[in-house]
């Protein structure tokens, strides 16, 4: 499996990032308590990780084929359902 860590600091980085100096210059104009600051951050760092799970490919259970063999397939990223063959009616 790909090790993730890489992306793991991109998104954190990039949630805790200031926007620039504008930001910056915003951000010591407002007289915010630490508790505020710190609440700010932690959302912050919750939606990076909400996002980070997000682009983390969805698998589903393991599979034991009669030969021993594991199958894991990834989870399909359609809304439909998928085909019943029974559904589909034949043109005659």
């Amino acid at each position: 499996m790909r090790d993730l860590r890489p992306a793991i600091v991109l998104a954190l980085g990039l949630a805790l990032a200031p926007a620039g100096p504008a930001a910056l210059a915003a951000e010591q104009e407002r007289d915010e308590t630490p508790e505020q600051l710190m609440r700010e951050g932690m959302e912050r760092m919750l939606r990076a990780m909400e996002l980070l799970i997000e682009m983390v490919p969805q698998y589903e259970p393991p599979e034991l084929t009669p030969e021993g063999d594991i199958i894991i397939r990834r989870k399909r990223r359609t809304e439909e359902p998928p085909l019943d063959p029974d559904s589909i009616e034949e043109e005659t």
